[in-house]
């Protein structure tokens, strides 16, 4: 047991926290009472920024008391107040090179020329998920350490981030030599307090099971971890799955639930999340396939936009029907049609008629609040007609715009649905009350220890795992 004084009492260390055993409520006791000076606390992702921002509110913590922001974010932001002492000019029209970034902003950490600064504007250091630091933001957290006391969260058991040149820190030989272990977390928080301790102490067997390099076996949690066995027909495996996820919002209308796909395949997810009516995507921050779009329609209008844009809502909505909707408009625009044109035909006769982005906006507005039509795909929407209508406002290169609301995204964090799908990489640092695992022995793309110990521990009530074997890794 590791308590909130002695947390604040050390200069630097590091608690191990497994899923679920009170790591943010420690996080949020550090900081409820207040200090002189604001605590830093960061995060890698925008969902687990999304989720400590919830925590801490929900914990009536006052906003005074801290600043949440990524690694990533946090390091940005330092290279535009330092960019002569960092040695790196950030052009903000373009992407970030990240990489770049951290290690510039590590190294500026490191040698002490900011340590004032930092030891000014924040009181303290907490950072969640250590064990998805890479090799740069760990030396952007050694570098703060030097200036204020610090003191990092983690468990290696949910490192699923990989950095590719940039590799994660080694859990023993890079972080628990810079911050020593001040303890471990070993109560199931979340599990006892939704009422299921059975589960919650099921899942630590399990990862210390898999910690030691051995199996699980998914029968071994009757009434909490559920087995539906894969077999080889993709679209009744489909159709099971789905199954699934009503029966359980059937049973519990109030309940959310995290369904965690391949993490290779989007486009998978897609498809769950097309067919599964309640059900949103959660989306990468880098919105690839968004920003693709965005490039297509850059700079056209009329026709050619609404091209664009219904190549756009194919990827986000159900029951676009392009084909059949321009068939549809060439009929209207030559009298032969023999009913009246409706809101979405009508908007895209007028994107037709040299129409700009403004009118693009009216038109996809149009098709989503068509009861035929289904928008699966939120962020992604909202995100585009933000992009279009900021345009359309500014005379912005719609690029640039949607390139600069996608990094006010990654560091405001977002809002998850509560009927969601997306990858463990996604999906990590949230809960919910149900989890369902599509495929976690897909082959060519089994889950790793790590993998299947974060997608197991996102539900707090149940578990249901769709695998060819009930017994994992």
């Amino acid at each position: 047991m590791v308590t909130v004084a002695e947390i604040i009492e050390v200069r630097r260390g590091h608690i191990e926290a497994p899923a679920g055993c009170g790591k943010t409520e420690l996080i949020a006791g550090c900081v409820a009472g207040g200090s002189l000076k604001p605590t830093l606390i960061l995060t890698h992702t925008t969902a687990g920024v999304a989720a400590l921002r919830q925590r801490l509110k929900r914990g009536n913590v006052p906003a005074a008391n801290y600043r949440l922001n990524t690694i990533a974010g946090w390091a940005l932001s330092i290279i535009a107040m330092f960019p002569e002492r960092a040695g790196y000019r950030h052009n903000p029209l373009a992407a970030p090179d990240y990489t770049a970034i951290q290690s510039s902003v590590g190294a500026l950490c490191r040698s002490g020329d900011i340590a004032r600064e930092i030891a000014a504007t924040y009181g303290r250091l907490l950072v969640d998920e250590y064990q998805d630091c890479s090799i740069s933001q760990h030396a952007i957290v050694s570098g703060i350490a030097n200036a204020i006391p610090t003191v990092v969260f983690g468990d290696p058991m949910q490192a699923v981030f990989g950095f590719g040149a940039d590799p994660l820190a080694d859990w023993n030989s890079n972080v628990a030599s810079t911050f020593p272990r001040i303890g471990h977390l070993g109560t199931p928080w979340r599990w006892n307090n939704a009422g299921a301790n059975d589960l919650g102490n099921w899942l630590l067997g399990a990862r210390g099971l898999l910690q030691q390099g051995l199996s699980i076996d998914l029968r071994s949690c009757p009434g909490r971890v559920f087995w539906h066995p894969l077999g080889g027909v993709t679209a009744g495996a489909i159709t099971e799955q789905i199954k699934v996820q009503y029966d359980i919002s059937r049973e519990h209308p109030n309940d959310s639930i995290l369904i965690v796909g391949d993490s290779k395949l989007a486009e998978t997810r897609h498809s769950y999340a097309s067919r599964a009516y309640g059900v949103s995507v959660v989306e990468p921050v880098d919105f690839t396939d968004v920003v693709g779009s965005a490039t297509s329609m850059n700079g056209r209008s009329g026709t050619s936009l609404l091209h664009a844009c219904i190549g756009f809502l194919v990827k986000v909505m159900t029951n676009v029907y392009g084909d059949k909707l321009l068939a549809r408009l060439q009929s209207i625009e030559a009298d032969r049609n023999r009913t009246l044109p409706t809101p979405p035909e009508r908007a895209a006769i007028a994107l037709t008629h040299s129409g700009g982005y403004a009118e693009a906006v009216a038109f996809i507005k149009a098709m989503a609040a068509d009861r035929d039509r289904r928008v699966y795909r939120h962020s992604a929407f909202n995100i585009m007609v933000d992009a279009l209508s900021s345009s359309a406002a500014t005379r912005r290169d719609l690029g640039e715009t949607i390139a600069a609301l996608r990094e006010q995204q990654r560091h405001a964090g977002r809002v998850v649905p509560t009927k969601a799908v997306g990858s463990t990489l996604l999906l990590k640092g949230l809960e919910a009350h149900h989890a369902i695992i599509l495929d976690a022995d897909r082959p060519g793309n089994v889950m790793s220890r790590q993998h299947l110990y974060v997608a197991l521990s996102r539900g707090a009530r149940s578990v249901h795992v769709f695998s060819r074997n009930p017994i994992l890794p």
